[in-house]
């Protein structure tokens, strides 16, 4: 860095200060009672750092004081940006690559400030949406045109922290169950590699799918025919007699093929290579033949299918489609109920009594996050550090867990791995040399005891089994809303884009039904702006007017039953009136 942006620096000091620190909860040592886990459940979100979500959660190493990212890096006089609490549904985030991660951090090999974020949204808005040029780190930031995405762009959104006002569900879990603040993404990079190594503890690119020129790539991209050779967690899960699946949901794809911000939406489906599903391209899933695949890959609506059959694996991953992965430009509200229609579903099952769930999100999205990472290994790419990324939110959710609990402890999305390994093989770990199939790895991740920081400091690397306590009163199930209404949005005469500037006093807000096949009904539902219901817009439909005075609003929308029970509101939407 050639110029002194003071809080980026200080933000680094901090970083690394409260990497380092240990709170008495995070010494926990579970119980000696018996390990009553019998299903493991790993929920996989996309694009979300942690300080996005619970930087402001009480107790959690969250946003310091006096925290601002400089627009520049190189010119100090366009100031810097505060984080800010972000009410919108939908927000913009940035890019996500593991360049745009060595740029977030500002050097990231060497050196971590911190402070690239909001360059690098800006710089990454106007390259993906049409300026494909190269530009020199600093120079003047041509204009960005991506519909959808501008308007986050332009406040700057990947400053921005939700709260329980826009995620109630999720800090519900984070307050009575267990929140993890120190879990990195096991790959600095974007969905390809951070789902290959949450399956096998390595991203790697080969030539021709031979197993001896596989080399560590934080950022593979997967094409038709690509094959992964290595040894995986589904071998070592089959070889340990420990059931499986993969849940996919169909649909489209959460991120695009070439990491762009915005692309048109590519289809995703189950038993076919993805972006989030490596599955059908390990070797030795394609060994096993096309009833296998089918069998151990299935669409993600046989998970609630197992669930009530009483037939859940032992592991299972579960990841959606873009509509409810939380992925930009995909709404927060729908992915949060997403989720907890999942969860609500073993809570309200005999699994409950016996599981560990865990939720994560894959990657951080461009979204600022003020904690180093650690380095564990390096490469020979153009982006030499494979790992750890950015810190993205953690949760757990068992009977089990520690109620309240925040675990400050050095995790990273490989520590899944190695939680399934206590749990069900007794401690054996993912060896490619022991499984007769040795590859260039740089180390076996869930073997790793310490980390090394940017500036020569060391943290031991925790364990999830800590956050459980076996011998306490089993904690009763916790069957939250999801009524939420969805897919909020305006329509006022402006630009299809939220905010949406509009061209008179008429806003016409609109959601999607709650109710459903499964779900009783008729619904009434509550629009509130700015905070306020508005009494115009207790409706059975699914829009209402309303004639904004003059200034910025923001709406949200809640659902009644027929019982008279209020759903938590929804995250917002903004309409600019004249």
């Amino acid at each position: 860095m050639s110029m002194d942006f003071g809080p980026a620096k200080a933000l680094l000091a901090l970083g690394w200060a409260a990497a380092m620190c240990s709170p008495a909860l995070a010494a926990h040592k579970p119980g000696s009672a018996p390990n009553p886990i019998t299903n493991v459940i790993i929920i996989v979100q996309e694009n979300r750092s942690f300080d996005s979500y619970f930087g402001t959660f009480p107790g959690a190493n969250g946003i310091p004081p006096g925290a601002c990212v400089p627009v520049s890096a190189t010119d100090a006089t366009q100031g810097c940006v505060a984080p800010f609490h972000d009410v919108h549904d939908v927000n913009a985030g940035g890019p996500h690559a593991a360049t745009d991660a060595q740029a977030d951090a500002d050097d990231g090999v060497t050196t971590q400030y911190m402070d690239g974020f909001v360059y690098r949204q800006t710089y990454g808005a106007s390259v993906r949406c049409g300026a494909d040029e190269v530009r020199p780190r600093g120079s003047p930031l041509p204009p960005y045109s991506c519909p959808g995405v501008a308007p986050g762009v332009s406040r700057h959104d990947v400053m921005g922290y939700h709260t329980a006002a826009e995620l109630p569900n999720y800090w519900a879990y984070a307050h009575g169950f267990v929140l993890q603040d120190a879990m990195f993404e096991g790959v600095r990079g974007w969905s390809p590699g951070s789902h290959l190594d949450l399956t096998s503890e390595w991203s790697a690119s080969c030539k021709n799918g031979v197993l001896s020129t596989c080399r560590t790539d934080p950022n593979p991209i997967p094409v038709k025919g690509t094959i992964y050779p290595w040894v995986n967690l589904f071998q070592l899960l089959d070889q340990h007699q420990v059931t499986w699946k993969y849940y996919l949901a169909s649909g489209t794809e959460p991120d695009c093929d070439d990491d762009q911000m915005t692309c048109d939406p590519q289809v995703q489906n189950d038993g076919v290579l993805s972006l989030w599903n490596p599955a059908p391209g390990y070797a030795y899933v394609q060994a096993q033949g096309a009833a296998y695949l089918a069998a151990h890959n299935p669409d993600i609506d046989q998970f609630l299918v197992d669930v009530r059959a009483g037939t859940l694996p032992q592991v299972s991953w579960v990841v959606p489609s873009q509509d409810f992965s939380e992925h930009p430009v995909s709404g927060i509200t729908a992915g949060q109920e997403y989720v907890t229609s999942m969860v609500n579903a073993v809570m309200q099952s005999p699994y409950w009594a016996s599981t560990a769930i865990f939720v994560t999100w894959d990657d951080w999205g461009g979204f600022y996050d003020h904690v180093v990472p650690p380095i564990v290994d390096r490469n020979t790419t153009a982006t030499p550090i494979q790992g750890f990324g950015f810190r993205v939110p953690g949760l757990l959710i068992s009977p089990y867990a520690i109620s309240g609990y925040v675990d400050h402890s050095v995790l990273s999305t490989d520590s899944y791995a190695t939680f399934i390994e206590q749990i069900f093989m007794g401690g054996v770990h993912l060896d490619p040399v022991a499984m007769g199939q040795p590859d260039a790895r740089p180390d076996i991740r869930d073997e790793l005891v310490t980390v090394t920081f940017p500036n020569g400091t060391t943290a031991p690397m925790g364990s999830l089994m800590n956050e459980f306590d076996f011998s306490q009163v089993p904690l009763a199930p916790m069957v939250l809303s999801t009524h939420i209404p969805t897919g909020i949005s305006v329509a006022c005469g402006g630009a299809v884009a939220s905010p949406q500037i509009c061209t008179g006093a008429a806003v016409l807000v609109k959601w999607h039904s709650v109710a459903g096949a499964e779900v009783p009904g008729p619904f009434t539902y509550q629009v509130f702006r700015d905070g306020a219901a508005m009494p115009k817009c207790v409706v059975k439909t699914n829009s209402c007017k309303d004639a904004a005075p003059s200034g910025v609003h923001f709406y949200t929308v809640a659902s009644v039953s027929t019982d008279g029970v209020m759903s938590p509101a929804s995250a917002a939407t903004e309409a600019d009136a004249p």
